[in-house]
């Protein structure tokens, strides 16, 4: 049954749900003061808890209403946390740029966000579908762009990466779901990055 008002869609299953979305809000007020580099970590943070929140909601027994509310919930918060963050993030870096710097860099952050949402709306309505992923999943592709700022790459090569990754989110490209080893190996990636922000 669905609930009667928004405020009765909240459950805990969400959890990491909801914090992975906080990670992206901390991640943009701390771009806009200047901390580019705690911004990248702050969206590694919110890609580990968007690897775990699946497994969170199937501790839980929900209804199918419920259900459709947390996958809904997940993919709005993708689409802020890896879409949208990321972006606004690396915009402070094209506003301190040159003027051609500037157009590249508003390309490039636009392309990206542009194909993280379209991949996401994409796979809200074929994910019953559909084994595996076609091209590389969203929070992949903010854990890119996490790592080009806290690398600190040249205007050049990190407006590169960003298009590059935003074409691979849309490419039709086969992509297993990592599981075992491959799923470790993806979670040590912004384990990693944190790490790397604390050094």
């Amino acid at each position: 049954m669905i609930a009667a008002s928004p405020a009765g869609a909240f459950h805990r299953a969400n959890t990491l749900t909801y914090l992975s979305l906080l990670g992206g809000i901390m991640a943009i007020a701390t771009a806009l003061a200047g901390r580019l580099d705690t911004a990248g970590a702050l969206i590694a943070l919110a890609v580990i808890a968007d690897t775990f929140d699946g497994r969170l909601a199937r501790l839980f027994v929900r209804s199918p209403a419920q259900r459709e509310i947390g996958v809904q919930l997940d993919s709005l918060s993708d689409a802020i946390a890896f879409g949208v963050a990321p972006c606004i993030c690396l915009a402070q870096v094209a506003a301190e740029g040159p003027g051609s710097v500037h157009v590249l860099w508003w390309g490039a952050c636009f392309a990206f966000a542009a194909c993280a949402i379209t991949r996401l709306a994409f796979y809200n309505v074929t994910q019953d579908s559909i084994k595996g992923f076609i091209g590389i999943p969203v929070p992949v592709a903010a854990l890119v762009a996490s790592s080009v700022m806290l690398l600190g790459l040249s205007e050049g090569l990190a407006a590169l990466a960003m298009l590059l990754t935003a074409t691979a989110m849309v490419m039709p490209l086969p992509i297993p779901r990592p599981t075992g080893y491959g799923l470790a190996m993806f979670t040590l990636w912004p384990v990693a990055l944190v790490g790397l922000h604390l050094a």
